[in-house]
């Protein structure tokens, strides 16, 4: 691997073409130093320090990574991510890609993968129920997002066990039977099945005027519950068809054998 100061002044000067050729720009600008409001034209250090408008630092950080080598990657984007955290700041960098790390953007990007997931396997009812679920939360209908939300874990399921009618209990029994679900330790199947997979179920049953009649309250189902079902319905159905496809594509075990048997 190459190093030094040659090695680094010509990666500098080969990340200020990538930036210029990226963006389409005859040279690089940043604002004044002397005149507030001003735009000059700079070197990357100025480029950096000073920053533009429109900003590409995020941009030219990334161009940067892609430089590096495979050791220096690894390198660089844990320092990256160190310096984000210990600064508080909400980026971060996976694969040498930057992101915002906020709640909406993490749901935005669990919804985003659910859809993908559930269009590739083909399971389309449960993908038009999440859609739905969706829908209803964003045109206020809480009621609705949370029954929809719950019916997409439910044909999520049916899919993957590829069962058409079965009692939601019936249906969360079969799955953990079906081994779908690794042991990850000692007890983990028997709280995943009582406190994660029925989680919207229970949110559906028990939130009055969801699941069942009202009675006398009148009031109005909470948005922020109505969000908490979709987004963990998004999160159930994400994992379960990973572990479906994991499942699907795994090779069969081979039978271990003891070393001692070993004739050699």
């Amino acid at each position: 691997m190459e190093n030094g100061f040659n090695y680094t002044t010509s990666l500098i000067k080969k990340l200020e073409e990538n930036i210029k050729s990226e963006h389409g720009l005859e040279y690089l600008t940043a604002y004044s130093e002397k005149q507030k409001g001003k735009i000059d034209r700079t070197e990357l250090e100025g480029f950096i320090k000073r920053g533009n408008n429109p900003s590409y630092l995020m941009d030219a950080i990334e161009l940067f990574f892609r430089m590096l080598t495979q050791d220096e990657q690894i390198q660089f984007q844990s320092k990256f991510n160190q310096i984000m955290e210990e600064s508080n700041l909400h980026w971060r960098m996976a694969e040498g890609k930057i992101f915002p790390v906020d709640s909406y953007y993490i749901e935005e990007e669990i919804h985003r993968k659910v859809y993908q997931l559930l269009e590739e396997v083909k399971f389309l009812g449960a993908l038009q129920e999440f859609n739905k679920a969706r829908e209803a939360l964003v045109n206020g209908d809480y009621e609705g997002a949370i029954q929809s939300a719950n019916l997409a874990v439910e044909s999520t399921i049916k899919c993957i066990l590829n069962i058409q009618n079965a009692k939601p209990g019936e249906l969360y029994q079969k799955l953990i039977q079906s081994e779908l679900i690794p042991k990850y330790y000692e007890g983990f199947l028997k709280s995943f099945e009582e406190n994660i997979l029925r989680a919207v179920t229970i949110i559906r049953n028990q939130e009055p005027g969801v699941g069942h009649g009202r009675g006398g309250k009148i009031d109005k189902v909470p948005q922020s519950l109505a969000e908490l079902a979709v987004n963990l319905a998004g999160v159930l159905i994400k994992y379960l068809i990973k572990r479906y496809k994991e499942k699907q594509s795994s090779p069969i075990e081979k039978t271990k054998i003891n070393e001692d048997e070993i004739p050699f």
